[in-house]
């Protein structure tokens, strides 16, 4: 559970305007003295810190017989607060992607590291949930043998067809003969594959799968993927059912 100090500080409140918003907070009105005290702050240092969080919007004050009392303003508000940048940030916001949209986006890139990484990859395949288009070591499903059920069931769940490309040998045979033909269309080449390849949404992956130093790469560019799938339909249409 977050504390109320980790939840002041996401509102840009270092620790000591925390320190002294929670003891202005639990003694109610009061002058800067009796918040030093509470805060265990000298008087200067508290003043200045009243001054910046009424700057700031988190404090009030009044005037009693010519001295300044200060008031902790009510939390609730600072939802308001979040709500009205929220609007204003809603607002502006088709212009900002307006203004983004006009730049020639570049590939974005991403690398993983070993299996545990490599399942960030078809943790977005799921997100994506677009279908899918494999060329695939047969290495893959034993490196990933406990996580690889799993993705596959989700993968079904959420009626995500794949083609495979795949080398023609008795394991992948079997895989196609026990495969559902309505989440699978497979192929077999001839040749053996070191590196699986996933063509998805405007992604692309490659993957390896090795005892050490697996690692996975990871495009997110148009241009660049639809080349891939002209590449596989090429390769396609040469491998045998």
């Amino acid at each position: 559970m977050v504390s109320k100090e980790d939840a002041l500080k996401e509102l840009n409140l270092n620790d000591k305007e925390i320190k002294v918003y929670l003891s202005l907070l639990m003694l109610g009105q009061s002058s800067v003295n009796a918040v030093a005290k509470k805060s265990n702050l000298n008087r200067v240092s508290t003043y200045d810190i009243l001054k910046a969080l009424l700057e700031k919007g988190f404090v009030s004050y009044v005037i009693i017989s010519g001295v300044k009392h200060f008031e902790a303003v009510d939390p609730s508000k600072f939802l308001d607060s979040l709500r009205e940048k929220q609007e204003k940030i809603k607002e502006v916001l088709p212009e900002l992607k307006s203004i983004k949209s006009s730049l020639t986006k570049k590939p974005q890139i991403e690398m993983f590291e070993e299996i545990n990484g490599l399942k960030s990859i078809f943790n977005d395949i799921l997100k994506e949930n677009k279908e899918t288009w494999f060329i695939g070591d047969p290495k893959m499903i034993k490196a990933l043998e406990f996580y690889f059920p799993h993705f596959i069931m989700h993968k079904r769940k959420q009626g995500i067809f794949s083609k495979v490309i795949t080398l023609d040998c008795a394991e992948m045979k079997q895989y196609q003969k026990e495969a559902p033909k309505k989440f699978i269309n497979m192929k077999f080449i001839q040749d053996k594959i070191e590196m699986t390849k996933i063509i998805y949404g405007d992604k692309i992956a490659f993957l390896t799968f090795k005892e050490k130093n697996s690692i996975g790469i990871l495009i997110e560019n148009k241009e660049i993927t639809e080349t891939e799938r002209k590449l596989f339909e090429i390769l396609w249409k040469q491998a045998k059912p």
